[in-house]
């Protein structure tokens, strides 16, 4: 089971120059879990990708269907007292704090990109290895 930055995820969905690592790292471990921000942040990126890159819409639409189906049933509800209490003991944001407070309920290092994430909170992060 792996914690993982939804800027990781999108790259299973949206080819990128880090999606064959994504791929990698989700085939050794395809047991991934998210909070459930992830399916709104990843919309954002989508929503943008349409707007700005001339994705259509129904493409974008059926990446979110199929990221859900990979990882709505790994998604999970955090108390949000938590994710506050996180967020102001690591000084983060109120967004990164949901992947560490899940990464520290779930007593797993939260996978990402975020070299500045990672810094702050190391005993809780593990860099997204780049092949």
């Amino acid at each position: 089971m792996k914690a993982v930055d939804v800027n990781i995820v999108i790259y299973l969905f949206i080819q990128g120059r880090h999606s064959d690592s994504a791929g990698h790292l989700f085939d050794r471990d395809a047991n991934w879990i998210l909070p459930d921000l992830w399916i709104h942040e990843m919309t954002n990126v989508v929503s943008t990708y349409i707007k700005q890159d001339g994705m259509s819409t129904n493409n974008g639409e059926n990446i979110l269907k199929s990221a859900y189906q990979y990882f709505g049933k790994t998604t999970y509800s955090l108390p949000m007292a938590d994710v506050l209490l996180n967020s102001v003991k690591y000084n983060i944001s109120g967004y990164d704090s949901a992947y560490i407070t899940l990464a520290i309920a779930h007593d797993l290092p939260l996978i990402t990109m975020d070299k500045k994430l990672a810094k702050k909170v190391p005993e809780f992060t593990e860099l997204f290895a780049v092949s």
